[in-house]
């Protein structure tokens, strides 16, 4: 591989961001893990590249997808119960939230979970969204548009909406 250094470079800046990012689209903190694993392997193939984050964040999508295709294999997570939400472990509120959206994305289908999470927690563009899922605008829009009806029905009564 060439340039190694900025290899390094890229994984120590951008390393955290993509395990978030994953952690998101993967339900399974293993999973997600080597999935931002492979994805960095597959651009060590390509390194270097233009736009190397975007590189990284369409192969986690891929990843999340080919997951979800093998969903049959894999034992579907239960709902979640409000009870189990308010007897979380005295952490800080930051850490409660990321816990409870994650949990909350667990439940949507894996498309609308990587369209909520490109645009509203990475803030990516919908052109940038589009091209990062493989698919039209108009798709990410209705993506978006499902998932975010799906956690507000999931929501539990009385949670800020």
């Amino acid at each position: 591989m060439k340039d190694e250094d900025g290899f390094s470079d890229f994984v120590r800046r951008r390393g955290d961001a993509l395990t978030r990012t994953a952690r998101l689209l993967i339900p399974d903190r293993g999973d997600a893990e080597d999935a931002v694993q492979t994805a960095l392997l597959r651009l060590t193939r390509h390194w270097p590249v233009d736009s190397p984050e975007a590189y990284v964040r369409r192969a986690l999508v891929n990843l999340a997808t080919d997951r979800g295709r093998r969903r049959h294999l894999v034992p579907e997570p239960a709902e979640p119960r409000d009870d189990r939400f308010r007897s979380l472990p005295d952490h800080a509120d930051a850490h409660a939230s990321q816990l409870f959206l994650e949990e909350l994305l667990r439940l949507v289908p894996e498309r609308q979970r990587s369209a909520i999470v490109l645009r509203v927690v990475e803030g990516l563009s919908e052109s940038e969204t589009a091209q990062t899922m493989g698919c039209s605008a108009g798709t990410v829009k209705s993506n978006l548009s499902r998932g975010l009806a799906r956690l507000r029905d999931l929501l539990p009564e009385g949670a800020s909406r």
